[in-house]
């Protein structure tokens, strides 16, 4: 994922959805939502955090 969309303070790593855990299909157990982010550019299927 580009720097400017990583570094937003508006972007998330999302574990739910409306309360609900994260299917399979929509990234379980965890997605990136970054804003101004077409949603099917969004990351799915997080398994790994690196922060630098």
């Amino acid at each position: 994922m580009p720097a400017a969309y990583s570094q937003d303070e508006q972007t998330l790593l999302a574990l739910e959805l409306n309360g609900e855990p994260l299917d399979l299909d929509h990234g379980y157990p965890a997605r990136i939502i970054a804003p101004g982010r077409p949603g099917v550019l969004q990351t799915k299927w997080v398994h790994k955090v690196e922060v630098i």
